[in-house]
């Protein structure tokens, strides 16, 4: 058996048939895979008729710098109107707490730094009946970020990828939404291996409020990878990192949600080889045991034919960085998009990340994306939804990857005051079997508005984003899949 066939024979076990070669080979259609309920998984839209439903953010700036802010988008995707609450949490406790509600198939916006001043804040929305898509956006000079927030906590989080060179800043931001003290121990990796450091074992954090915590007064200064683990004691919490990139090959800001959970596999539709291009990935292994992880390169032509990719070795407690652009692991790749997924034969023991720096005007413009897991059952979305979209015309604003092998159509609706409407311009996009594309946001129909990506197949859908202002470049993050049950 070809190893470039392994990771497929795995995704078979939960319904995944012969998705692994489908950008390089005629393999059969995928066997159906029953659904079930989300649990711990990725930020995504539910339909489960709850009493309530809760979305937990990861924190965003409020400090009242010039430049320096954060909001939350609350969306409406029904043609009833939506009522909830939400709570404001700063390192001090609740800052703020206040009802809302947002007419049928229409958004609102809570302005966090409108309502406290702190380092940072995380807000909590729940929702009555459930429903809603939440999403924040930090807003900084040196770039704003798109992140989900979460469908729920969890007592374990993780991060793979983390930066301090040049005087680059690393915060993590640990919310405890509960009326209950969390207990925490944290440890991290770098090129050096991993560290305890004793005066964040069995660490507190008070009910209803944020730590902050620098990666570098860890001791992780001047360091090109740090990957961090937190796990609670006691208590579920909710994990973000604030990652400032100042040097060392990487410029912008971003924050973004960390992984609830280890996994076996994980997902990547927009990677990108060029000139000046630099894509690496991150693995993180905070298990006692040593793993392998395999690596396929999906959606290339067949032309490209650079054979098996070796197994990366990831140590116990060990990060591991994959640089697509090694010729001597990879070979020479074609210019343009690919996608990817990593895999593991173990029980689930890995988190990635990817990061990606691509030249933007004079400048370059990094963006660091955890990837996405299939759901615990195997289950992968057909559509998938945008709260936060593009304001500006945007080329390439969406990366899709098909991962069934079978052609497919994807189309584009804008939610708007009579509801979701197909845009004529985005309708029946074709997309080849185990093709990854790109898809342009430019329609006035499409901006400032949540908008639904709906497809015939099982897809990966990823947004890149301006970073605002009049800086150059992207923010990427994920679009949420919608969870069918």
């Amino acid at each position: 058996m070809n190893r470039r066939s392994i990771p497929a024979l795995v995704v078979l076990l939960v319904g995944f048939a012969a998705l692994m070669l489908a950008g390089r080979s005629g393999s059969a259609a995928p066997s159906p895979v029953f659904s079930s309920p989300a649990g711990t998984w990725m930020p995504a839209v539910t339909d489960t008729g709850a009493l309530t439903g809760s979305w937990f953010c990861p924190g965003v700036p409020a400090s009242g710098e010039d430049g320096v802010g954060g909001d939350v988008v609350i969306s409406n995707r029904d043609s009833e109107q939506l009522v909830g609450r939400f709570t404001i949490l700063t390192p001090d406790g609740v800052g703020a707490e206040q009802e809302f509600s947002v007419d049928p198939w229409a958004h609102t916006t809570v302005d966090v730094d409108a309502f406290v001043t702190a380092s940072f804040a995380s807000v909590i929305v729940e929702i009555d009946g459930g429903g809603g898509v939440v999403e924040q956006r930090a807003m900084h000079p040196a770039g704003d970020s798109v992140a989900p927030c979460s469908n729920d906590t969890s007592s374990e989080w993780y991060f793979a990828d983390g930066f301090t060179v040049d005087g680059s800043v690393e915060t993590l931001i640990l919310t405890n939404p509960y009326d209950d003290a969390a207990v925490v121990d944290l440890g991290f990796a770098t090129e050096s291996g991993d560290a305890t450091p004793s005066a964040f074992q069995g660490f507190t954090i008070l009910p209803k409020s944020v730590k902050t915590i620098r990666i570098a007064e860890l001791g992780a200064r001047d360091e090109p990878v740090i990957a961090v683990r937190v796990e609670a004691i006691s208590g579920r919490i909710v994990v973000g990192r604030a990652q400032h990139y100042v040097g060392g090959g990487r410029l912008g800001y971003d924050i973004s949600l960390a992984a609830p959970a280890l996994r076996d596999q994980f997902w990547f539709a927009d990677g990108e080889q060029g000139e000046g291009i630099t894509e690496t990935y991150a693995v993180y292994n905070p298990t006692d045991s040593d793993v392998e992880v395999d690596v396929v390169l999906l959606g290339l032509p067949l032309e490209a034919n650079f054979g098996d990719l070796p197994l990366i070795e990831v140590p116990s407690r060990e990060v591991v960085v994959f640089d697509v652009a090694d010729e001597s692991l990879v070979g020479p790749l074609p210019d343009g998009r690919h996608s990817i997924v990593f895999s593991t034969q173990a029980e689930p023991a890995i988190v990635v990340e990817r990061i990606l720096t691509r030249p933007a005007g004079d400048l370059v413009a990094t963006t660091v994306v955890m990837g996405a897991p299939p759901r615990p059952d195997g289950f992968v979305a057909t559509r998938w939804h945008v709260g936060i979209g593009p304001s500006v015309p945007t080329p390439g604003a969406l990366v899709v990857y098909n991962v069934d092998n079978l052609d497919g159509t994807i189309t584009i609706e804008s939610v708007g005051p009579a509801g979701p409407s197909a845009v004529d311009s985005l309708t029946d996009i074709p997309i080849a079997p185990g093709e990854v594309i790109t898809i342009d946001l430019e329609d006035p129909d499409v901006l400032n508005r949540e908008l639904i990506i709906s497809a015939t197949n099982r897809v990966f859908v990823e947004r890149l984003l301006s970073r605002g202002g009049d800086l150059p470049g992207r923010s990427g993050s994920w679009a949420l899949p919608a969870s069918e049950s």
